[in-house]
């Protein structure tokens, strides 16, 4: 929700933001701001939904696909509220999302088809949501690959890029320090050994699968390529904490707005304030 935030901030400095990549619940955020208004509806909407019929659409069993939920009914849900059938080509901004291949590990930007599909397939959490099959892919989670994703947005014609680390602080968790540990010992290498190349094959073999790749993904380090700007959100809020969304949506929106206090942006950008479009679709929920 950090990502509204960031996204505000660049809109209250008058910056025309060139394309917009997410991976997981930045998925839905980026999927939203380059099909509807500006930032500070998207805020509205963030902070007016309404949590226990976000939850509800949980409730599609995903045991056969080695998974808690399902995912279709949530992906089927956020077609029908906010992105109407929406694909690629209906953004007004050029978007990508970042999945992750389950059988290869390796990064899968996905730029074209239905944008909820792809949107389902980049919040696909190994063991909670089940995997989605795209032509010739099996695709999880994009944050399993990167973080926050700048390969993904390197697909994109933008001169500046802006990441935003909205996750958790790994110097404070105890868990993902943890697991790093493993990942660094004689069985955490045996395991990734065994799984690297493995196939997976039905549902114990894509938690399997799932769960090494979930483990790599730890070990990696949050970075920027040369000459982007990366940006870390502080206090960390989790995307289920509804809750804490204002919270969220302000940290995100400050940290930006002290960035932009730092570096002078707008050098770098053509036409950097010039006037946003309308999109044809609005994240309040109507058509346009």
């Amino acid at each position: 929700m950090a990502h509204v935030g960031a996204l505000k901030a660049l809109d209250a400095a008058g910056i025309r933001v060139a394309g917009v990549a997410g991976t997981s619940y930045g998925a839905i955020i980026a999927a939203l701001y380059t099909l509807g208004g500006p930032a500070a509806e998207l805020e509205r909407v963030v902070r007016t939904q309404d949590v226990g019929e976000l939850w509800r659409q949980a409730f599609d069993v995903g045991l056969h696909e080695g998974a808690l939920i399902h995912g279709k009914r949530l992906a089927d849900w956020l077609d029908r509220k906010y992105f109407f059938g929406a694909t690629f080509a209906d953004a007004r901004l050029p978007l990508a999302i970042a999945c992750t291949d389950l059988v290869s590990g390796g990064l899968v930007v996905v730029r074209e088809g239905s944008i909820a599909q792809a949107v389902r397939a980049s919040c696909a959490l190994p063991g909670v949501f089940a995997p989605v099959r795209l032509p010739g892919k099996v695709l999880i989670d994009g944050g399993l690959f990167e973080t926050v994703p700048f390969k993904a947005l390197a697909a994109l014609p933008v001169d500046v890029s802006i990441g935003v680390h909205a996750g958790v602080d790994v110097s404070r968790s105890r868990l993902i320090m943890a697991i790093r540990r493993f990942n660094a010992s004689r069985r955490g290498r045996r395991l990734q050994r065994a799984t690297r190349t493995m196939v997976p094959r039905g549902p114990f073999g894509q938690v399997v699968k799932g769960l090494a790749v979930s483990l790599r993904s730890y070990s990696r380090s949050v970075r920027g390529p040369a000459g982007a700007h990366l940006v870390s959100v502080s206090p960390d809020v989790a995307w289920w904490d509804f809750h804490r969304s204002p919270q969220a949506i302000a940290a995100g929106e400050r940290a930006v707005a002290e960035l932009l206090a730092r570096v002078d942006l707008t050098r770098a950008l053509p036409d950097a304030h010039e006037p946003r479009e309308g999109g044809r679709y609005d994240p309040a929920g109507e058509r346009l």
